[in-house]
């Protein structure tokens, strides 16, 4: 369960640089015409402040399920999983490298949520 309090830590992480730093996100981020790479576009800006209103809660949320109610996290881990899955599809799509970190989450996520329910 530490492990997948971290690595729901780790994207509620990525969720807080999307908000403050969307120029710093995966995938080379649109820039406004005329920037010289330092500001992002406002669909850059915009998608990253989505992502991160989910990320950042349920990040938080999600490690406070697996160290609090551990036996009762398998649901919530299919959840984060499905959602981590779906990450990493998006990002993928532009480079599929930096699809690894989510895909990492993916495996710890669902492969402790089958655990749980078969053990």
């Amino acid at each position: 369960m530490a492990l997948n309090a971290a690595v729901a830590l780790g994207s509620m992480f990525f969720g807080l640089v999307a908000l403050f730093r969307p120029q710093a996100m995966p995938g080379r981020p649109l820039t406004s015409p005329g920037s010289q790479m330092t500001q992002p576009s406002e669909a850059t800006t915009y998608f990253a402040r989505m992502y991160a209103a989910r990320a950042v809660p349920f990040g938080i949320a999600t490690a406070a399920v697996c160290i609090l109610l551990p036996s009762q996290a398998a649901i919530w881990l299919l959840a984060a999983g499905a959602i981590e899955l779906l990450d990493a599809m998006v990002v993928a799509s532009r480079n599929p490298r930096e699809a690894a970190p989510p895909l990492l989450a993916v495996v710890v996520h669902i492969g402790s949520a089958v655990w749980l329910m078969t053990a």
